[in-house]
């Protein structure tokens, strides 16, 4: 992890969102390019799991299993 991360807990947050803000709006876009009106509802459950699945590992990654809390 770089050295301002440590240092800044400021600086984790911010980027912390950042990353879940680029990963929702790049997800949402390429899972509007794929739907069709006919896909069955299973496709829907898939794509939100796709969409928000990674931003709380990200988030629990950082704040938990590096110890962003702890500092």
């Amino acid at each position: 992890m770089p050295k301002i991360f440590k240092q800044n807990k400021f600086a984790l947050l911010g980027a912390n969102i950042l990353i879940i803000l680029l990963w929702v709006t790049i997800s949402s876009f390429l899972m509007n390019l794929f739907k069709s009106e006919n896909a069955p509802f299973y496709i829907y459950k898939i794509s939100f799991l796709i969409r928000f699945i990674p931003p709380i590992w990200v988030t629990w990654f950082l704040w938990i299993k590096r110890g962003g809390l702890k500092r």
